[in-house]
């Protein structure tokens, strides 16, 4: 929703998903708008903004800010592959502004990268307007772009990708389906057995969020959840959770995540080795 008060300023307000506690509200001041549009599946804002620079909103709910996305992609990223000692084959699920894929070139062991978003417009709006975001990542050779209903095209592998990284929009328009036990199946079949996958599970106290965390650990062997505080994201802390068919998380050692980094040779912003462990403790009461 947007509100221009009798001051003259506009300003965007978000309200979390209704029937979706708990109940809040957040806004930003807008200093100016740089794109409004549609596709055939979701509306488009991008605003520029004082507190969170730019940012990107879907269907009136805000998909990242270019002041605090580093905080959700690393997460969403990293943890997952240091649990994997050699990453070769990747799945994106989502992901069109390009952050996931940001920091999925930087491992080099990867050989293939398949993004898959059923709406094309995200990646043509956040390379022109959000290019400090995917930072060129969409030039990568080892990258093959699917427009398509992930829905369906996960049905065509069976223990094939060495990670998967399930990076949704909210549960509502496009992205319902692909919150479902049968979804998420899916994504183990077209798994390695030794395989990782990572899912964007929205808030930590929020009941559709501790839903899908249930659905998720149900479904891999072997399950985690991190967690971080997105400034866009204000509600609450935001939980990444992994899973995986035979790789026991609790067996990977703080050395060994250090040492797999320390490897790589690369800088990230929020992510560290002790980060990693450090987000995985979650309070007592349940979740």
């Amino acid at each position: 929703m947007i509100k221009k008060f009798l001051s003259g300023k506009k300003w965007f307000f978000e309200d979390t998903i209704p029937g979706e506690p708990p109940s809040f509200t957040w806004g930003a001041e807008i200093k100016k708008q740089i794109y409004s549009g549609k596709s055939k599946f979701q509306n488009f804002f991008i605003f520029d903004t004082k507190e969170f620079d730019r940012i990107l909103i879907l269907d009136g709910l805000v998909q990242l800010s270019t002041r605090h996305e580093h905080v959700y992609h690393e997460m969403l990223v990293h943890p997952a592959f240091l649990y994997h000692p050699n990453p070769k084959k990747v799945l994106i699920i989502g992901g069109g502004d390009g952050g996931v894929l940001r920091e999925v070139v930087r491992y080099k062991t990867v050989e293939e990268i398949f993004l898959v978003d059923i709406d094309e417009k995200v990646i043509e709006v956040s390379k022109k307007y959000l290019p400090s975001v995917s930072q060129g990542a969409f030039n990568d050779k080892r990258l093959k772009i699917f427009a398509e209903d992930a829905l369906q095209f996960v049905k065509n592998y069976k223990n094939y990708f060495d990670i998967i990284i399930d990076d949704l929009t909210d549960p509502t328009g496009p992205s319902l389906a692909l919150w479902k036990s049968a979804f998420y199946r899916d994504i183990r079949r077209a798994l390695k057995e030794d395989g990782v996958a990572s899912f964007q599970t929205a808030y930590l106290k929020e009941r559709f969020a501790r839903r899908t965390r249930k659905k998720l650990k149900k479904t891999f062997p072997s399950f985690k959840i991190h967690k971080a505080f997105v400034g866009c994201f204000p509600f609450d802390e935001h939980t990444f959770s992994v899973g995986s068919p035979k790789i026991n998380f609790d067996k990977v050692s703080l050395r060994t995540i250090k040492a797999r980094y320390k490897k790589l040779k690369i800088k990230t912003k929020y992510y560290s080795p002790e980060i990693h462990f450090a987000s995985r403790v979650i309070p007592g009461f349940p979740y």
